[in-house]
């Protein structure tokens, strides 16, 4: 029976191929993963060559490798060649197609590539699979959406670097973010590019609100400075309710969180509070209620220029007049509840999220001593049989069972796991003999 290509993870299915394939899908990518069928690969083995064709494409493009063999002189070649040339020495390969967003069938072709004692090239049986990488995780219940989190990429300086670069494309100060204006030429291209899928999809859902008249809006944030999401609430006028966080420097007055609060005290009519809970209101909350859309997003993405086109973040949308119900009660708690009597409220339980087909839960901080919820996330991580995968900012200063736990499992050799934190712990960290590696750093710009 054929495989359905919005699968999550596909499956090679030539018998003659040499090696197994399996595709893992991801927000506008892909994982490769390549296993050698019978022992080890033969010495003659030098790695993978990656081919793929766009939906409705007629031809094969292949991927590129900026490591290549010496050349004839025995120096290293700089020069950034096919993957046909110069094959991939990896059994694991993730992949960003140039254009993502497609719709339709991708289609991957990998292929073992051999070097003889003439250094010829051959090539032997391939694998191929099909898959859908634009999409919503499921449709009309749940996304899951993410930023690219590129700026420090290879990527970014091969595209946008020339013109100013990142200081053309994003203010130097939080405070300046909310009447910013990029004077990057290719600005109109970058930022999307930057914010990917999650940008795409919040921006989308928010025009989707402003064009149902019936709809009423509640957004809880804590860092807000972008002046398209500041545009679309000011579109939304009364039919927008809105708590900014007022903690540390977002209560100064000069803040953009400040001046965002008075701009939209006038168009709501009043319907904004300044609030934090306990030391900061750190939610990133919009619920939606009309006639034709009933959606909530949450996440790690703040409705900032840092947090929608620097830092790597995520967007989950969650859509049904069932499934929005914790969101609003949970609004109302926070509109309503001083920290202490938050915390007793039913939001800061487990509430079911109700989709068709998809156990999913939310809580909201803070939590009471009496229904602190870690050590339930901890309990889940305990059970880890196979793979554990994480991205964690704060770890450094995170203590108690949670941590606790995850460097339990980290220590397991029969435990894969990749690990991410905003900053660094330690000294160099190598790869464990098992193939764990510990945690992975980005660097921050700007």
């Amino acid at each position: 029976m054929a495989q359905n290509t919005n699968d999550y993870i596909l499956t090679g299915k030539n018998p003659k191929a040499l090696f197994t394939l399996k595709a893992y899908r991801g927000d506008g990518m892909l994982l490769l993963a390549m296993n050698w069928r019978d022992g080890k690969p033969p010495r003659d083995f030098v790695g993978f060559a990656i081919e793929y064709k766009e939906p409705g494409g007629d031809r094969f493009y292949a991927l590129k490798n900026r490591l290549s063999f010496l050349d004839a002189d025995g120096n290293v070649c700089s020069e950034i060649k096919s993957s046909l040339l110069s094959p991939f020495q990896m059994f694991r390969w993730v992949h960003f197609p140039r254009n993502a967003d497609m719709n339709g069938v991708f289609v991957y072709q990998v292929k073992p590539v051999f070097m003889n004692w003439y250094e010829e090239l051959s090539y032997g049986e391939e694998q191929r699979v099909e898959i859908v990488l634009h999409r919503e995780t499921y449709p009309q219940r749940l996304d899951v959406a993410f930023t690219r989190g590129f700026v420090s990429s290879q990527a970014f300086v091969d595209k946008y670097s020339d013109e100013g670069g990142v200081a053309a494309l994003l203010p130097s100060k939080s405070k300046e973010g909310i009447d910013f204006v990029p004077t990057h030429p290719k600005a109109t291209t970058a930022l999307p590019w930057m914010g990917f899928e999650a940008a795409e999809a919040m921006l989308r859902l928010l025009d989707e609100a402003i064009a149902d008249k019936s709809a009423v809006v509640k957004v809880v944030a804590y860092d807000l400075n972008l002046p398209v999401v500041m545009e679309k609430f000011l579109q939304l006028k009364e039919r927008l309710s809105i708590i900014i966080d007022d903690s540390a420097e977002h209560a100064e007055h000069d803040s953009a969180e400040s001046i965002a609060y008075e701009r939209l005290l006038a168009s709501t009519q009043g319907k904004v509070k300044r609030q934090h809970m306990g030391q900061l209101q750190h939610n990133k909350t919009i619920v939606i209620k009309g006639k034709k859309v009933k959606a909530a997003i949450c996440g790690s993405t703040n409705f900032t220029w840092r947090g929608l086109y620097v830092q790597s973040n995520n967007v989950l949308i969650v859509r049904g007049k069932s499934a929005i119900e914790p969101f609003l009660a949970a609004f109302d708690n926070y509109w309503n509840c001083t920290t202490t009597a938050f915390g007793k409220t039913d939001s800061a339980l487990w509430n079911k999220i109700k989709l068709a087909s998809i156990d999913a839960q939310v809580s909201f901080s803070p939590h009471s001593k009496n229904n602190s919820l870690l050590d339930e996330v901890a309990a889940d991580v305990s059970k880890t049989e196979s793979s554990l995968f994480y991205s964690l900012a704060f770890l450094s200063q995170t203590t108690g069972s949670l941590k606790d736990e995850i460097v339990r499992v980290l220590e397991k050799g029969d435990v894969f796991v990749y690990g991410i934190s905003d900053k660094r712990m330690g000294g160099l960290n190598l790869q464990k003999p098992n193939g764990n590696l510990a945690p992975v750093f980005p660097q921050v710009i700007g």
